[in-house]
C-alpha cells in the first residue's frame, strides 16, 4: 500500500511543468503539495500554515532555517521535513534515515534537533564509511538505537527500509526542478534558499491552501 502510495505521488510530481523561476512556482501546485504528503517527519507548532521544507541535515543553511522555525513555532500548525541528501553533504543519507525511522516518535525532535546543531559532517570520500560515521555520531548521543541491535545491523535495517522513500523523495524534488537545498513550501509560497526576512514573511503572510 504504501508503495503505490509513493508511485502514485512521483506520478502526480513528474506530470508537472518544471518552473523555470521561483516568480513562477506555486507551494498549492500538485507537484509541491506531493512533497508535503510524501514527507514522514513532523513537527507541530501551535499556527495555521502546514509548512515543508526540502532539506539536508548537513547543509549549514538548512540548520538556519531549522533554527529559524524552532523560534517561531506559532506560525504553523505542522512543519515537515523533505529530505534531498545533497552529494556535497557525503553521508546525509543516512541521517535522514536516522530521523525518519523515528518518525511519530516521542524522541523524534531531540533526534531533529541533534541533528541540526550537532551532528558534524564526516571527513571521508567513502560514503559507506561516511554514513557509518553519521550513524556512530547518532548511537553515542542516543545509546538506546542501539538496543537489542548492533551499529552494523542497524545500518542495514535503517537503509532498507528507508533509502526507497529518500530515493522517491529526490525524484519527487527533481520533477519540480527544485536545484538544492533548503527550499521553504509555506502555503502557496515558494523559497528556494534562506533568508530570515523572506522566511517570516511569507509565514506571516499565511497563504493556506485550499
Amino acid at each position: 500500500m504504501q508503495r503505490y502510495i509513493l508511485i502514485s505521488l512521483l506520478v502526480v510530481a513528474l506530470s508537472m511543468p518544471a518552473f523555470a523561476s521561483g516568480a513562477e512556482r506555486s507551494g498549492c501546485a500538485p507537484g509541491y503539495r506531493a512533497l508535503y504528503d510524501n514527507a514522514v517527519v513532523e513537527l507541530n507548532g501551535t499556527g495555521e500554515l502546514d509548512i515543508v521544507v526540502v532539506t539536508d541535515p548537513l547543509c549549514w543553511h538548512c540548520r538556519l532555517g531549522h533554527k529559524l522555525l524552532g523560534e517561531y513555532p506559532d506560525q504553523y500548525r505542522s512543519l515537515r521535513l523533505s529530505f534531498y541528501p545533497r552529494p556535497s553533504y557525503i553521508g546525509s543519507d543516512m541521517a535522514a534515515w536516522v530521523l525518519e525511522d523515528a518518525a511519530g516518535t516521542d524522541r523524534l525532535k531531540a533526534l531533529v534537533d541533534y541533528a541540526y546543531s550537532e551532528l558534524k559532517a564526516p571527513r571521508t570520500d567513502d560514503l559507506m564509511q561516511a554514513r557509518m560515521l553519521i550513524l556512530m555520531q547518532f548511537t553515542e548521543a542516543f545509546p538506546d538505537l542501539l538496543k537489542e541491535t548492533t551499529l552494523p545491523e542497524l545500518a542495514v535495517r535503517l537503509q532498507k527500509q528507508h533509502e526507497p522513500h529518500t530515493m522517491m523523495t529526490v525524484e519527487l524534488a527533481k520533477a519540480v526542478d527544485l536545484p538544492g537545498t533548503p527550499v521553504l513550501i509555506a502555503g502557496d509560497a515558494v523559497l528556494v534558499g534562506y533568508g530570515p526576512g523572506p522566511w517570516l514573511d511569507v509565514l506571516k503572510e499565511k497563504k493556506i491552501c485550499k
